[in-house]
């Protein structure tokens, strides 16, 4: 099965790059767009925001469970015809959404999103690896991750103020067309698959070494990057008593960071996983803490998420660069596992944020994410020791 490759043509890469980085911003749109409009909802729907954000959590469930069950669906019928019809079915969800008579209406279309979300997205970055030029890993994968920005620019921010303007329904209503002509955009990508792909499985994909301390990198960065993002609306909101337009600058900010992140990518091709890692970790550590003593002023707090989102983009890409580099036969398996474990973190980061945003606001839940990022730094400086052999690419095995 041919794939694109170095010697493909520039415009057949593009194409994919640019379908992969769409998919990408409209799953990541759905999955962040509660936060902003979190109180609109509530009031549409009589429920409080806590009660509202648990169709965040039944999202993260939906995606942890097809991301375990469906992702390895890839590795048999191929990543590309995997991801065409889980963006046909998160057409279908994001219109049941939009619909939603009442809260259980909402979470249960959201759900359906959720194991949606769960298939496409290990196709999206099995594919991103397979597409990629070598030597080009990180310059590929980045392309392709910076679809997180149009999630938060082009999607929750601009979200944040059509919902203002026209009700939050017509946001969904506008995904779902945008999933629908992306799946028609997209008929090239349902021949692609890894060179060397296999049956596989969740048990199957345990079994490779390194996963399991990449599971645990995930779970750290994930959970840390949750906990504070989901209350940043609130803190904007409730404790700053500003709009929602104005609660949707910050992940417009953290948007543009995560965009222009992808200048910096080249150096992680250059310097390689195992060099990269515990220092850009050690960034976003900072980017928390230096948010922490700012968190009450609004224009200093807008300028350090666009840092934040620039740190977070490059710590992605270094975590999917080394979860994909560890057995290219089972990409589909590994990257449900690392999607999983992102949406158990997604389930995860209201509770484990409201324990701390409750009594201390948004410095409790910024002081909770530099803890977990911090021991993520450690441990990739134990585990990713550099080696002579190492390839400079974070795309090689580290």
């Amino acid at each position: 099965m041919s794939t694109p490759s170095v010697s493909a043509p520039a415009s057949s890469l593009w194409h994919s790059i640019v379908i992969l980085m769409s998919a990408i911003g409209i799953i990541g749109s759905n999955s962040l767009l509660l936060s902003p409009l979190v109180l609109a909802v509530g009031q549409d729907l009589g429920a409080d925001p806590a009660a509202v954000m648990q169709a965040a959590s039944a999202y993260g469930i939906g995606v942890a469970v097809a991301a375990l069950t469906l992702a390895p669906l890839g590795d048999r019928i191929g990543a590309g015809r995997l991801l065409r019809l889980a963006l046909l079915a998160l057409a279908v969800g994001l219109m049941a959404s939009a619909a939603a008579p009442g809260l259980w209406g909402l979470i249960a279309a959201q759900a359906f999103c959720g194991l949606a979300g769960g298939a496409a997205l290990p196709s999206i970055y099995t594919l991103a690896a397979v597409i990629a030029p070598k030597g080009r890993e990180a310059r590929t994968v980045g392309l392709v991750l910076t679809g997180w920005t149009l999630s938060m620019v082009l999607g929750v921010s601009l979200s944040a103020w059509m919902a203002e303007l026209a009700g939050w329904r017509l946001v969904y209503l506008a995904l779902a067309l945008l999933a629908a002509g992306l799946w028609l955009a997209s008929p090239k990508l349902g021949a692609l698959r890894s060179a060397a792909a296999q049956a596989s499985s969740p048990l199957t994909a345990l079994r490779v070494p390194g996963i399991r301390r990449g599971l645990l990198a995930t779970c750290l960065l994930m959970l840390s990057f949750y906990s504070t993002y989901f209350f940043t609306g609130a803190h904007v909101t409730i404790d700053l008593g500003l709009s929602t337009s104005q609660a949707g600058l910050l992940p417009l900010c953290y948007g543009l960071g995560f965009g222009l992140a992808v200048l910096f990518d080249p150096l992680l091709d250059r310097l390689g996983i195992a060099r990269a890692t515990p220092p850009v970790f050690l960034l976003i550590t900072l980017s928390y803490l230096s948010m922490l003593f700012l968190a009450d002023r609004f224009v200093p707090l807008l300028m350090l998420t666009l840092i934040w989102g620039v740190f977070q983009h490059l710590g992605l890409n270094l975590l999917v660069a080394r979860l994909t580099a560890l057995d290219p036969a089972q990409r589909g398996a590994i990257m449900g596992l690392y999607s999983t474990a992102t949406y158990v973190c997604v389930f995860a980061a209201p509770f484990a944020g409201a324990l701390v945003f409750t009594p201390w606001g948004l410095a409790g839940c910024l002081l909770l994410s530099a803890g977990l990022c911090l021991l993520e730094a450690i441990e990739a400086a134990l585990s990713l020791r550099p080696r002579a052999t190492d390839s400079a690419s974070p795309g090689a095995p580290a």
